[in-house]
């Protein structure tokens, strides 16, 4: 017998051992989840401040052009949220944020399992990732709408 086995069925205390080294590495994922959650939420706030700095650059005239595209471009981050819960295992987030080739993988080898535990991740990155794509769209409208043009 190897020393694994020996542990276990020497006495009820290896169960024990094993029980408690189970909970503390359980433990430790679910900390490092909730540290990668707390640094995600900052992120976000910060390009939520960017995307209020373009915003805010954005003359009078403009801005009502500007709003309504935002605001049926941007994605919302309860919906990507909901969308990691349910159908995180097929890629659902992840098209939804239009990351296509991510999605098909995902969704070709949810069989596999893989795809549970990377949206186990999108979960807790999920507000730095909808920021990002929302702040990206506030840049390009920016720059095609609102953008002071240079004269030649």
């Amino acid at each position: 017998m190897n020393e694994f086995e020996l542990l276990l069925n020497a006495t009820p205390t290896g169960a024990l051992v094993i029980l408690g080294l189970t909970i503390v590495i359980f433990f430790g994922i679910i900390v490092y989840l909730a540290i990668r959650l707390n640094h995600s939420i900052q992120q976000a706030a910060l390009n939520n401040g960017r995307g209020n700095q373009y915003l805010a650059a954005v003359p009078a005239d403009r801005i009502g052009t500007v709003n309504a595209v935002y605001q049926n471009t941007r994605k919302n981050l309860s919906s990507a949220l909901i969308l990691t819960l349910v159908g995180g295992i097929f890629g659902l987030q992840r098209a939804y944020l239009g990351k296509r080739k991510s999605a098909m993988a995902m969704f070709l080898f949810f069989w596999t399992g893989i795809p549970s535990i990377v949206s186990l991740f999108d979960l807790t990155d999920m507000p730095r990732i909808v920021s990002e794509f929302n702040l990206g769209v506030i840049e390009s409208l920016y720059n095609q709408i609102a953008a002071p043009k240079l004269e030649e």
